[in-house]
């Protein structure tokens, strides 16, 4: 039965009886709340499925307390993965809470919740507080090994507790453990069934970009670029379903394309590479001025040295004044 007949089944079933198919319809509700899809226009029906799975598990809590803690937290972790739907000061807030429920577990159902919870805000975290994000990648890490036999879902996690970890270490200057982490985290995305590496596209290109930037830092470029050109087309097909969300990972994978082909001598495919990077950041400067306009003047510096460097001194130039002037305006 499709999840979301299922759960309008479940609903009329809990009117009539709420204490045996209370908990059921919650679980169902998490699920559906936790489904996979591309198109932006799914996050709303997530949202809801999410709250109003809290909402459910709070009311078996309230009635029946030390029975139905876990399934809330696994609600409330639900409820703040719902992409772009929820603040970050939201997010963090639900997050601690499902860990307090579940921080001293031993059992699996509780152990992939702690996991899930810990990744959740450290993934939150990173870009902002690395440094307090580290710990909790690394404990998302060692919770998910925890979690044996490892299945998909556990090695899903594992793979994007190891992006996250990679992220933080390379934000704190540590390149090598930042390498290692990645590497890492490619592969076990790469050990996943086919099926499963097709719905876990986003996180999975998410951990190739960064792999990419490692290999760079590493001076590994034709590593770095054979990696990055791979997974052009994987992005190029996932930005058509959802640009806002796909745009960023293919700018960070551009670069790294147009880095490479410049320290490998080809220098008309690293100013193309560069300029495509360059008007995918534009396009998302002008539809989330919020974000990203802070990107775009780092990403025409970029595209001007590159011009520099292959001897374009007045094209670089423009590029250099372009970008001066965008910073201004943020």
């Amino acid at each position: 039965m499709l999840i979301a007949a299922r759960v309008v089944l479940l609903r009329q079933l809990s009117r009539v009886d709420p204490a045996r198919f209370g908990p059921t319809l919650a679980e169902a509700l998490v699920t559906r709340s936790q489904q996979v899809k591309i198109r932006r226009s799914f996050v709303r029906r997530r949202t809801a499925a999410a709250d109003e799975a809290v909402a459910l598990y709070r009311r078996l809590v309230r009635d029946r307390p030390g029975r139905y803690e876990v399934g809330l937290a696994r609600a409330l972790v639900a409820q703040a993965s719902v992409p772009d739907d929820r603040t970050m000061t939201s997010a963090l807030a639900e997050g601690r809470e499902a860990i307090g429920y579940v921080e001293d577990a031993t059992d699996r159902d509780g152990l992939v919740v702690l996991a899930s919870a810990r990744l959740m805000i450290a993934a939150q975290l990173c870009g902002d507080a690395p440094q307090d994000a580290l710990p909790l990648a690394e404990q998302a890490r060692e919770t998910w090994l925890r979690c044996t036999p490892l299945g998909v879902r556990e090695l899903t996690g594992l793979a994007r507790s190891l992006r996250v970890l990679g992220d933080c270490r390379s934000a704190l200057g540590a390149p090598a453990e930042a390498l290692a982490a990645r590497e890492e985290a490619v592969d076990v995305f790469r050990r996943l069934p086919d099926r499963a590496r097709v719905r876990h596209l986003p996180a999975r290109l998410e951990a190739v970009a960064g792999l990419a930037d490692s290999l760079v830092a590493h001076e590994r470029w034709a590593q770095a670029l054979t990696l990055a050109s791979d997974a052009r087309a994987d992005l190029a097909f996932w930005a058509r379903w959802e640009p806002m969300r796909a745009k960023p990972t293919l700018v960070r994978l551009l670069f790294v394309i147009a880095t490479c082909q410049s320290e490998l001598g080809s220098s008309d495919l690293a100013v193309t590479a560069a300029e495509e990077a360059v008007g995918h950041l534009r396009w998302l400067a002008e539809r989330h001025p919020g974000r990203y306009n802070h990107s775009l003047p780092a990403g025409l510096r970029t595209l001007a040295g590159i011009l520099k460097t292959h001897g374009r001194y007045e094209e670089a130039a423009w590029t250099a004044d372009e970008a001066r002037a965008a910073e201004r305006e943020t």
